[in-house]
């Protein structure tokens, strides 16, 4: 990969200033796509990314402890600490945006939330009106719709248990025709945490629903995905991008990131993959990537799909520690999204047949109202 570093983009944010950098294409091959990426990050929240004129354009909001996400349609749903929140894209009232009119084609509002309590979720997929998720916490895949908590309808053969201890640490799930057909674990555990055990290389990649392991010794691994007919695997304690026969569990490197990989999308031919920094509070760990690798960085890599080839990178040079996950939000080139306390300070009310922005507060209406009747 050519590596060219233009100066640093400065880029408002909630919290910080954000610091770009794009290494390679990365920006060149997003705009081609006409596509934006939503971003679980930390410090917590997310944010929406894209490119206008060969420039990145990024708006965020903060949620607390923010993980898992799916999009569909003009659906995203955002994992947080307690709660799986529900946006919806008010694309009609995007441009009429008080605080920026003309300017947003999408804008992501608070919908609605379930309280589901701390199940820390990560991968996450919309299966027509709930969601499906991978309940870490309980070691299981699961339905949240509503009606209870959470409800359970897979977990690997050696759970023996529905408790909240994370034994293996269940983070990842692929899909395929609308199924769960591969899952992913650290660890072949059935004791409260025990994962933690073998961390650096106990990872398991399984067959959903039959439980059959189909690789072990794998350093953390995450983010399973069915991609052009190939089961392809992060595998976050090496740093790389695997492709893995899930027959044989034979394993081929497509690439090494500079970076802790979670997080994976594709689109259009190209990989998306979330890039992390080490937390520094946990101290070593032990994992491969920290002898093999000096310097970690926190971004996300564009990859060509087919040969695994690194387009580009997106490197942030600060407030943004971890990319958690990663979604592609077709056509979209200028997305905000806002946080319930945001959206309460400029609601905005969208119908079948209408929609607009309140720009003042309930009670200037209501007293506006009382001195028309006086």
């Amino acid at each position: 990969m050519d590596e060219h570093q233009p100066d640093a983009l400065e880029l408002a944010d909630d919290a910080a200033l954000i610091n770009l950098r794009d290494t390679g294409r990365f920006l060149e091959v997003l705009a081609s796509l006409k596509c934006s990426l939503a971003l679980s990050r930390r410090p917590s929240g997310v944010a929406l990314l894209g490119v206008e004129n060969g420039i990145p354009t990024l708006s965020a909001c903060v949620l607390p402890r923010s993980m898992g996400m799916t999009v569909s349609g003009n659906r995203l749903a955002v994992a947080t600490i307690h709660e799986l929140m529900m946006f919806a894209n008010v694309s009609t009232l995007a441009p009429h945006y008080p605080a920026r009119p003309g300017y947003y084609d999408a804008m992501f509002v608070p919908r609605m939330t379930y309280y589901t309590g701390d199940l820390d979720l990560h991968d996450m997929a919309f299966d027509k009106q709930v969601v499906l998720a991978v309940n870490t916490r309980y070691s299981c895949i699961c339905v949240i719709d509503g009606y209870f908590n959470f409800t359970s309808i897979w977990q690997p053969p050696f759970i023996t248990d529905s408790l909240p201890d994370d034994r293996c640490h269940l983070n990842g799930m692929a899909l395929h025709a609308g199924k769960v057909r591969f899952a992913t674990a650290l660890g072949e555990s059935n004791e409260p945490f025990g994962w933690r055990a073998n961390m650096a290389g106990g990872g398991i990649l399984m067959e959903v629903p039959s439980g059959r392991i189909v690789a072990r010794g794998l350093s953390m691994p995450h983010s399973p995905r069915i991609i052009g007919g190939r089961l392809i695997v992060l595998e976050g304690g090496r740093g790389q991008v695997l492709q893995i026969d899930p027959g044989t569990g034979e394993k081929r490197v497509l690439a090494s990131l500079p970076g802790f990989p979670h997080g994976l999308a594709e689109y259009g031919g190209v990989l998306f993959v979330g890039l992390s920094k080490l937390r520094e509070k946990r101290g070593p760990q032990g994992l491969p990537i920290e002898r093999e690798r000096e310097k970690l960085v926190a971004g996300v890599a564009a990859l060509d799909a087919r040969t695994g080839e690194v387009l580009g990178i997106l490197q942030f040079y600060n407030g943004v520690h971890e990319v958690f996950d990663v979604q592609v939000m077709p056509n979209v080139l200028r997305a905000e999204i806002l946080s319930p306390n945001e959206w309460r300070e400029t609601p905005s009310i969208a119908t079948m047949t209408s929609g607009f922005w309140q720009t003042r507060p309930r009670e200037e209406d209501e007293d506006a109202n009382a001195e028309g009747k006086a």
